[in-house]
């Protein structure tokens, strides 16, 4: 710790003949010490009695955090010379120069809360031990990671064979493995997290592990809800004939966790379903039961396949796009967007486009983003679904503009896209697939993929997608120009903090 100088009465003793007074005579040094100008004195007091210079109290002065990362946390007591304790960890930005777990957010020491490093708008997702993480997700409070990842290094008994899903106590640094086999075994195969709740309770997990505690799959992908305190899983599926889909299911999980949408050929779900075609299901995690939302309007078989989109935050909306004819008044088009109404259990048509593909809506259900194919590439729009009000999104020239995902709060659309001209504040050559953020209200786009010199991201960016509690957008890049930390060619994950209001 640093050394202080003091400034003592012209009439005090040496500091070593005080000591010795103290050792002959205990308590008589501050029997009766005179503070007054303890402030004149680096905290200092003066005992007339004995004529001699009273150590500061234990309390005097301030302590002094400056140095706090450095020095584990602790601080310094210019007056008493001594070490302060660390300070409670407070919220903030800690910045953690000597990786021991202790940061400084510019006003008091803490606790690295954000296993991440800052440079310019970006921050890259850099967990101690892991090369590269997917689908990575955050609690709002910064205190659980969620994440999906290849490798053996990060708990024992791994091989490193199998993607996993894990956890991560960003408060204490500890990370758990979620996807376990039957006692506490390895899982046999691959797991790819599909969406965590809000909270950080609860994750949905896309697997072919056959070794699951009380599941039954048969090594085609299913979905699990797993309890992340217990790790308990729960099989999303659960067929009216008592067996396994035999066809893989794909879902998306609502922010409060009590929903899970999905979509899946298997004829087994529930009972009528008979056209050999990819259905989409809504299942109630709260009670357990599963309805099909896809059919058509007389309540039967849809006559074309149909593939989930989004469900909002309360599971009351599920969005979804269909080849099928007979969900709605039959047109010239075979792609189409439908919303569905948990409550009303009702199905509205969006958009009926050629090519329609992918889509997104707002935590409310209310603001719904879509893609679709046009002459020169594909395109993007968004319709306000309570005032009907429907506008482009970006340029409609040549390229691609793809995976459009709106914030939670309905203000902006995410989405990667080859465009060259949807700013023109960066030169973009479109030579990769860049990631892009519009506001809604009024047509602004920046592009989220910049290095910190403003040039576009040197290589592809792919799975782009808002956190649960819409601070951030989470996305994979190999460009390796986005972050002075990054210094390899390999995938990347990274968070873009969207600006507030």
């Amino acid at each position: 710790m640093p050394s202080t100088d003091k400034t003592f009465p012209s009439n005090t003793l040496p500091l070593a003949l005080c000591a010795c007074f103290a050792a002959l005579s205990p308590g008589l040094l501050f029997a009766a010490c005179d503070y007054i100008d303890a402030g004149l004195y680096n905290g200092w007091g003066w005992d007339p009695v004995a004529g001699v210079s009273c150590r500061p109290l234990p309390t005097a002065g301030a302590c002094d955090y400056t140095n706090a990362d450095s020095h584990g946390g602790w601080g310094w007591n210019a007056a008493t010379q001594m070490s302060c304790p660390p300070l409670e960890p407070v919220a903030g930005a800690c910045v953690d120069s000597d990786g021991d777990g202790w940061g400084w957010d510019g006003t008091n020491s803490c606790l690295v809360n954000q296993p991440a490093t800052h440079d310019d708008h970006l921050i890259l997702v850099d967990h101690p031990g892991i090369a590269t993480v997917y689908d990575y997700e955050q609690t709002p409070d910064g205190s659980l990671s969620l994440f999906q990842y290849w490798g053996g290094d990060l708990h024992s008994d791994d091989s490193g064979r199998f993607s996993d899903v894990f956890v991560r106590d960003n408060n204490s640094g500890t990370i758990t493995v979620l996807t376990v086999g039957e006692n506490n075994t390895e899982a046999n195969n691959d797991s790819y997290m599909s969406g965590a709740s809000r909270d950080g309770s609860t994750v949905l997990v896309k697997s072919r592990v056959t070794n699951f505690a009380g599941t039954t799959a048969n090594g085609v992908g299913q979905l699990y809800l797993i309890d992340v305190p217990t790790r308990d899983v729960t099989q999303v599926v659960t067929p009216a004939r008592g067996t396994s889909p035999w066809s893989q299911v794909n879902g998306i999980l609502s922010a409060d966790g009590n929903y899970v949408a999905y979509n899946s050929r298997a004829a087994n779900i529930v009972e009528g379903d008979n056209n050999n075609e990819s259905d989409v299901f809504l299942m109630d995690a709260i009670n357990g039961t599963t309805t099909r939302i896809s059919t058509s309007l007389s309540g039967g078989d849809s006559d074309g396949a149909s593939f989930v989109s989004d469900i909002s935050a309360d599971g009351r909306y599920v969005l979804f796009v269909s080849e099928a004819r007979n969900l709605h008044s039959p047109n010239e088009f075979a792609s189409a967007l439908y919303r569905y109404d948990r409550v009303t259990q009702t199905t509205t048509q969006v958009r009926r486009l050629e090519g329609l593909y992918r889509a997104s809506m707002s935590d409310d259900g209310r603001v719904v983003a879509f893609q679709y194919r046009r002459s020169n590439g594909t395109a993007l729009a968004w319709i306000d679904m309570a005032t009907g009000d429907s506008r482009g999104i970006g340029s409609v020239s040549n390229g691609d503009s793809d995976n459009p995902q709106v914030s939670p709060d309905g203000r902006f659309v995410a989405y990667t896209s080859s465009k060259s001209d949807l700013v023109d504040d960066i030169t973009v050559s479109g030579d990769h697939s860049q990631i892009y953020l519009t506001e809604l209200a009024t047509g602004k786009t920046i592009l989220v993929t910049r290095s910190p010199d403003g040039q576009e991201g040197n290589s592809s960016t792919y799975q782009a997608a808002f956190t649960a509690a819409g601070q951030f957008l989470r996305f994979n890049s190999n460009a390796s120009n986005l972050h002075s930390a990054d210094t390899d060619t390999n995938s990347d994950a990274f968070l873009f903090a969207v600006p507030a209001e």
